[in-house]
């Protein structure tokens, strides 16, 4: 009889997810040429190619992207069957915390799924800087969502972020640039000002915001430019990639997304930690 293994549609979809084998094995707890093994066999029993070389990276093939779509209703299913027969119902609250931009892009959908399948697990979901995340975290919060530019063994690496600058493009041509931004201790505000100071760029502070959706509103209205995290950026705010004589802008960078759950944690706790972990 044919089957798929879940356990390679799992590193499958951890692959497209981080865009690297070696991050998609340090998810997994195996090593890259393991991953590397696992999508091959996939490839030889369906017969077909799954993914092409992009660069330093990896894409979908038309066939892999049907795949991947299977992966994910596949997982899922397998995830909440687990969830009907376990022994003990998994119950009480469970303190989210994450930055504003990814609790409208990353977590909408996988929260929904978790609630169906632990329908008795309370979630409480508080937006903050990472800063204030990783502080917090323990007495606030049980798991955090949060942007680190280096990791450490506590963090579980959930995906690496390009940064890009983001606004109207008009404002690139006024001789100080004008800046929409967080409070001072934000990772984006810092990469900027990196980036604007290393390239001798004058800029100047004219909107400041700690909610995401005060940014992006700052932005449409022509206030300023700013970095974001380029999954987060809505669909009707340019991302700026070069000058109007198409020399590039000053990079920012990336970041790394990560999560860490607080010592002692519940076990719902763990379990939204492990969902979490699988579906991101």
């Amino acid at each position: 009889m044919k089957h798929l293994s879940l356990e390679a549609l799992r590193s499958f979809s951890a692959v497209i997810e981080l865009g690297s084998m070696t991050l998609a094995g340090e998810r997994m707890g195996r090593s890259q040429p393991a991953i590397s093994l696992q999508l091959k066999k996939l490839e030889q029993q369906l017969g077909v190619a799954l993914l092409t070389r992009q660069g330093s990276g990896f894409a979908l093939t038309a066939d892999g992207d049907v795949l991947f779509d299977y992966a994910q209703r596949m997982l899922a299913l397998n995830d909440q069957a687990w969830a009907q027969f376990e022994p003990q119902q998994v119950s009480g609250k469970v303190r989210l915390g994450i930055t504003s931009e990814f609790a409208s892009s990353l977590l909408p959908k996988v929260l929904g799924q978790f609630a169906q399948v632990y329908p008795q697990v309370t979630l409480q979901v508080t937006s903050a800087l990472s800063k204030d995340l990783l502080s917090g975290l323990g007495q606030q919060f049980d798991i955090i969502l949060a942007l680190r530019e280096q990791t450490n063994k506590s963090d579980v690496l959930i995906q690496r972020e390009e940064l890009v600058w983001v606004g109207l493009p008009g404002l690139l041509e006024q001789p100080g640039w004008p800046m929409v931004v967080a409070p001072e201790g934000c990772i984006y505000r810092r990469r900027a000002e990196q980036s604007l100071q290393r390239a001798h760029q004058p800029y100047r502070i004219t909107y400041t915001n700690t909610d995401f959706s005060g940014l992006t509103a700052a932005l449409n209205s022509g206030l300023g430019i700013t970095v974001l995290a380029k999954s987060t950026v809505p669909k009707d705010i340019p991302i700026l990639e070069s000058f109007s004589d198409n020399k590039p802008l000053p990079n920012p960078g990336s970041v790394n997304v990560i999560m860490r759950l607080a010592g002692g944690a519940s076990s719902a706790a763990s379990q939204l930690a492990d969902y979490l972990k699988a579906r991101i």
